[in-house]
C-alpha cells in the first residue's frame, strides 16, 4: 500500500513536472516570437501586451494587448488574442512549425482557431472617425445625409449615429475555426458586439483543408453548404428609436433599412429575392433572429456563387 501510494504521488508529481515545464517552453517561444513582432511593428505602431495564457484543454493567448498606430492618439485594446486547437499538446505542434511544416508529423489537428476578445473600440477613437471619413470619401454617396441613410447605417455607423443610438463603445469578439471532416471541411466565424448583434457563419466546403492551402492562390473551393445566423441583441429597437426621433414614420424606415440591404447586396453581386426580404421584415419586426442558408444540389464553385 505504502508502495502504491509513493508510486501514484511520483507519478502525478512528474506530470505536473512535465506539464509545468512544456508550457513554461511553449510561453518562451511565444514571448520570443511576441517580442520580434514588437521591434516588427515599431515603426509603424506601439504594441505592449500584459502576459501569455495557455490551457489543457489547448487554448493559446496573447492578454491584455494595446496597438497605438503611429499618427493616431486612441489606442486598440484587445483583450485576449490567440489560437484555439483540440489539446495542449497541438498547442506544442504548433509552437514548432519555424521548424517547417514536418513539426506537424501526425498530421493537422481536428480543428485550428483563432479568436480575438473583448475588442475595445470607443465610438469616439481617431481612428473609427478616420476609417469612417475614408469610407465616406471613397463612396462620395449622393445620399450620405439623407436622415434614414443615417440612422439605419447604410454605410457604416457613423461615430456620431453610434453615440446617439448608445454605444459609447464598442466591445467585439470574434473567432474564426477550420475542421477538417471526412471529404470536406468547415469553416465557422462568429462575430459578436456586445448589446449589438452576433452574427454566426457556418460554411461546409468540399474536398481537404491542408490540400487546398497547399495549392495556394491557384485553389478554388466549392461551397456544399452556407448558414448565417443573424441574432439581434437590442439595435433594431435602438435604430428604430432613433429613426423615428429624427422625425422616419415606420414605413420611411423600413424604406431606409430595404435600401441599405439592396445597397450591400449590389456591392457584393447578390440580388435579394422575396425569400430573404420577407424573413427580413419578419426581423426588423421584432424577431430576435435571422437564419440565411444556402443548399445549392452539389458543391459550388465560389466564383459563380452571385449566380447561383
Amino acid at each position: 500500500m505504502w508502495f502504491m501510494k509513493t508510486l501514484l504521488i511520483g507519478l502525478i508529481l512528474l506530470v505536473g513536472l512535465s506539464y509545468g515545464g512544456a508550457k513554461a517552453y511553449l510561453h518562451y517561444k511565444v514571448s520570443d516570437g511576441m517580442d520580434a513582432a514588437v521591434m516588427g511593428m515599431e515603426p509603424y505602431a506601439k504594441l505592449e501586451y500584459g502576459g501569455i495564457s495557455s490551457t489543457l484543454t489547448g487554448e493559446l493567448t496573447i492578454d491584455d494587448v494595446k496597438i497605438q498606430v503611429k499618427g493616431f492618439g486612441d489606442n486598440i485594446v484587445i483583450g485576449h488574442l490567440g489560437i484555439n486547437t483540440p489539446s495542449f499538446l497541438s498547442l506544442l505542434s504548433f509552437s514548432n512549425l519555424s521548424a517547417g511544416p514536418q513539426a506537424l508529423n501526425d498530421g493537422a489537428p481536428e480543428y485550428f482557431g483563432i479568436i480575438a476578445e473583448n475588442i475595445k473600440v470607443p465610438a469616439s477613437a481617431d481612428y473609427y472617425r478616420r476609417i469612417y471619413d475614408k469610407n465616406i470619401e471613397q463612396l462620395a454617396p449622393a445620399d450620405i445625409r439623407q436622415r434614414g441613410v443615417q440612422c439605419v447605417g447604410k454605410y457604416g455607423f457613423s461615430p456620431r449615429t453610434l453615440a446617439a443610438l448608445g454605444y459609447d463603445e464598442l466591445v467585439i469578439s470574434t473567432s474564426v475555426t477550420l475542421r477538417q471532416a471526412e471529404t470536406h471541411f468547415i469553416t465557422e466565424m462568429n462575430f459578436d458586439v456586445v448589446d449589438m448583434v452576433d452574427v454566426e457563419i457556418e460554411a461546409s466546403m468540399a474536398g481537404d483543408l491542408m490540400s487546398g492551402a497547399a495549392m495556394g492562390a491557384s485553389y478554388q473551393p466549392r461551397m456544399r453548404s452556407l448558414q448565417i445566423e443573424i441574432t439581434d441583441q437590442s439595435l433594431n429597437k435602438r435604430v428604430e428609436k432613433y429613426c423615428t426621433e429624427l422625425g422616419l414614420t415606420p414605413e420611411q424606415i423600413l424604406r431606409a433599412h430595404l435600401n441599405a440591404l439592396q445597397y450591400f447586396g449590389k456591392k457584393n453581386h447578390i440580388e435579394f429575392d422575396k425569400y430573404v426580404i420577407d424573413p427580413y421584415k419578419e426581423y426588423l419586426a421584432g424577431k430576435s433572429k435571422l437564419i440565411v442558408t444556402a443548399k445549392p444540389r452539389k458543391p459550388l464553385d465560389l466564383a459563380r456563387i452571385k449566380k447561383y
